[in-house]
């Protein structure tokens, strides 16, 4: 049980210079201290719990398999995420000396590092679908450098991160001043059109393969289109839960969401590279007739008259 110290206004009668709590009596730092700490193992829980889930997977499809550039993607993807997670870990629950805490713009390098992994692997995915096209490529690139932009000025505007402690407790955490807080809010928001845009586009070409959709089970393009709508809809309403708490928190409660929302974009995106590599694995007259796999080719019936069954047609100039 925690017991605190007597409070005289927002100074602790036991506190010194050392410690800084943003402004907050001890009770509220005490309080959002541990929803901090719960919200974060909320996340680490599911990283790992899922890679116990598939790991098993994770051996026969990519272990077992000659190495691929697809096979080092997935381990950047799993294993940084993994790696930065732990080393979080002893930044929240570690006893730090307040004048040696210089782990703030670390945190915001990794979560970025992180984040930047998770969207490239969705630009990757869409550009595939659409066989590397042009039209595809160039906002996605515009929108991704925005993104990045927005994230690189949001770390140098910030500058060094006000690191917030308090006697009796370990572990520490990053402030968030309200301007701070808005500026995070607008590139979790940039994300999220990111994302938005990603899912349009996954639903155009599932809309536009219907066709071929309808006549090979278990496609790629229906499996991404399947994965793609799970993967927007949870982490749409994982970024707004974020965005809200950087709008209404306060300096310790604000992104309070932003570590959790993280490792489940993470999660699912590594559910996205199996997914796909499990398909290659099993259904090889799929994989063949596969528009994705044709890059950028669809069916189309044969006019009146002519001779044949379905033709195939470049949809792309090709």
């Amino acid at each position: 049980m925690l017991v605190f110290p007597e409070v005289r206004g927002n100074f602790l009668s036991m506190s010194s210079d050392s410690f800084s709590m943003g402004g907050l009596d001890y009770p509220t730092f005490a309080w959002d201290h541990l929803v901090y700490r719960y919200m974060f193992l909320f996340g680490f829980v599911i990283l790992i719990y899922d890679h116990f889930l598939t790991f098993d997977d994770e051996v026969r499809l990519i272990w077992r398999r000659p190495l691929r550039p697809s096979a080092l993607w997935f381990f950047a993807v799993r294993y940084f995420s993994l790696a930065c997670s732990i080393g979080m870990l002893f930044f929240y629950f570690w006893d730090f000396t307040p004048a040696s805490i210089h782990q703030g713009k670390v945190m915001e390098t990794l979560l970025m590092g992180q984040e930047t992994l998770v969207e490239v692997t969705l630009a990757l995915r869409v550009m595939g679908m659409y066989g590397n096209s042009l039209k595809v490529r160039i906002p996605l690139a515009v929108l991704g450098g925005i993104i990045a932009g927005l994230g690189l000025w949001t770390m140098i505007e910030y500058g060094e991160p006000q690191m917030l402690t308090a006697p009796g407790m370990s572990g520490c955490h990053t402030a968030l001043p309200r301007k701070t807080a808005l500026i995070l809010a607008g590139v979790w928001e940039s994300q999220t059109v990111f994302d938005l845009f990603v899912f349009i586009l996954t639903v155009y070409r599932a809309h536009a393969d219907r066709a071929v959709i309808s006549m090979v089970q278990g496609s790629l393009v229906e499996r991404m289109m399947r994965d793609g709508a799970m993967y927007f809809g949870i982490i749409a309403l994982a970024n707004l839960a974020d965005v809200l708490t950087l709008y209404l928190g306060d300096v310790l409660i604000a992104g309070i969401l932003s570590w959790g929302t993280t490792s489940l974009s993470v999660t699912l995106i590594s559910r996205l590279i199996l997914n796909l590599h499990r398909a290659g694995e099993g259904n090889t007259s799929a994989m063949t007739h596969d528009t994705t796999q044709l890059e950028g080719y669809s069916l189309r019936q044969p006019a009146a008259g002519t001779p044949g069954g379905l033709v195939v047609r470049g949809v792309y100039g090709r």
